[in-house]
């Protein structure tokens, strides 16, 4: 009966990381020596995944409630309180994250409102719509940021990328759309359109929407 040895090497050639999918091609070499039998199976197993993260925000609808017509100005964009609300990236293992982001009422936003109400460098890409007026009028606009952030216990930068997470640079945690992704090293300003720029008629619902999507890198 004759000593069976045997020597396995495992070269994962490429990983390619498809969202939750892995795709794993790998090759392997085998060499054996006293074997006595015609064949026999082996099977290499095991799992490559991404940590899993969980993205939470505690109160996502900010409401302000009943707004009157004469606090609004007529000529000059009028800017509502901020509002905020905590968040919360819990990861099962050391992961590279950052927040893309998606405004569902992209069709709303009052062009330049942002340079106007802010200052120049927030450009329409930092700038989310507040859906219209039944007359299709377009309302006002909201900029999303993050402030005092803390990974791990310790204070962390926040940082921009404008080109999809190829290079990045120090940002002020505003939350710019697609290309822009923003990560680490939420809150809301509300502006609204003036007044000549739509009726209020029987009265206006501001609808922002947007979708914060947590982006594995």
């Amino acid at each position: 009966m004759g000593e069976f040895y045997l020597w396995l090497s495992i070269f994962l050639l490429k990983v390619i990381s498809l969202k939750n999918k892995i795709i794993v091609m790998m090759g392997v070499c085998l060499a054996a020596t006293g074997l006595n039998a015609q064949a026999a199976d082996v099977r290499v197993k095991g799992t490559i995944a991404p940590a899993s993260c969980s993205f939470t925000i505690v109160n996502s609808v900010f409401d302000y409630g009943m707004i009157r017509p004469s606090s609004l100005s007529a000529t000059h964009y009028t800017k509502l309180d901020k509002k905020s609300t905590p968040f919360t990236v819990k990861c099962d293992a050391p992961t590279l994250v950052s927040i893309k982001t998606q405004d569902n009422r992209a069709s709303s936003k009052v062009p330049g409102m942002m340079r106007s109400a802010f200052n120049q460098t927030y450009v329409d890409t930092f700038n989310y719509g507040l859906s219209t007026s039944s007359k299709g009028e377009k309302v006002g606009g909201y900029v999303m940021f993050m402030a005092n952030t803390v990974a791990d216990g310790k204070t962390v930068r926040v940082n921009g990328s404008n080109n999809n997470g190829v290079t990045w640079s120090v940002g002020d945690g505003a939350l710019a759309q697609p290309p822009h992704l923003t990560s680490w090293a939420s809150g809301t300003t509300t502006p609204i359109n003036k007044t000549s720029a739509f009726s209020v008629g029987e009265g206006i619902n501001l609808d922002g929407h947007a979708t914060l999507e947590l982006r594995y890198l």
